[in-house]
């Protein structure tokens, strides 16, 4: 069995992403984690003329960021009615927005900062291989477009074969809001934006605590210490231990 990653295993930048060997004494901003949550951060910031430094245990992107499914599709992990269920209705809507909403700024960044990365504003298409599933899904389309506002198209057993070539299934539903990319290229080209305005990467560092002081943060790593008037932790599953308070309030 083959374990190597196809997005990077078939795609080699260019141009070597800027990274810098030796952390800076001090910045403005130190932001942990360089997967699209940190390396975002750090172009907004960089952006606004604060000196920023991306810190990262691995190489640049090397989490999820870069080894995952490159699909951009509307909706959150955690199912829409059990949050609804949990939440209420408007904050339910919130959520689902937001997840709309962060389609729509990918595609912004993508053309803000030139990056190729195969993005195509596609849609997707779910099936329904029982019909308890496709009735199932009517009656979902119904919902949410009731609820949220958020209009998906379904597809009968008839029309099926138009859409994919074959009519194995009992239907589906589309949803044209959705996107495709090439994850490896994305957050390459994102890395080369954050150095493009002038934040600092730094790879193979590993934070081993975060101590607050008067002045900032002191950042403390395996290649020395970084001190910093504000942090920023966007290590998402990888947060371990580093700070316990965070553990509880990663949603989903």
């Amino acid at each position: 069995m083959k374990t190597d990653v196809f997005w990077t295993d078939t795609f080699q930048p260019t141009e070597p992403i800027r990274t810098v060997g030796d952390l800076p004494s001090s910045v403005d901003v130190a932001i942990v984690g360089s997967g699209y949550t940190g390396l975002n951060c750090a172009r907004v910031l960089a952006k606004a003329g604060r000196s920023v430094a991306v810190i990262d245990q691995h190489s640049i992107g090397w989490g999820a960021s870069s080894r995952n499914g490159g699909m951009a599709t509307p909706g959150l992990k955690q199912d829409i009615f059990k949050i609804k269920k949990t939440y209420g209705l408007d904050l339910a809507r919130e959520f689902w927005k937001s997840s709309v909403d962060a389609i729509d700024l990918l595609e912004q960044i993508i053309m803000e900062e030139g990056i190729d990365c195969h993005w195509s504003r596609c849609g997707h298409m779910s099936l329904a291989y029982k019909q308890s599933h496709f009735d199932d899904l009517v009656d979902y389309i119904e919902w949410l477009d009731k609820e949220f506002g958020h209009k998906k198209k379904l597809i009968t057993k008839s029309q099926l074969k138009s859409e994919i070539g074959t009519d194995a299934y009992f239907g589906g539903n589309t949803d044209e809001l959705s996107g495709g990319l090439q994850p490896a290229k994305y957050v390459f080209g994102l890395a080369r934006a954050v150095t493009d305005h002038g934040a600092i990467l730094c790879e193979n560092s590993q934070v081993t605590s975060i101590q607050k002081e008067s002045n900032g943060f002191e950042v403390m790593t395996n290649q020395g210490t970084i001190m910093a008037k504000e942090v920023v932790i966007a290590t998402n599953g990888y947060t371990d231990m580093l700070i316990p308070k965070l553990k509880p309030k990663v949603f989903p």
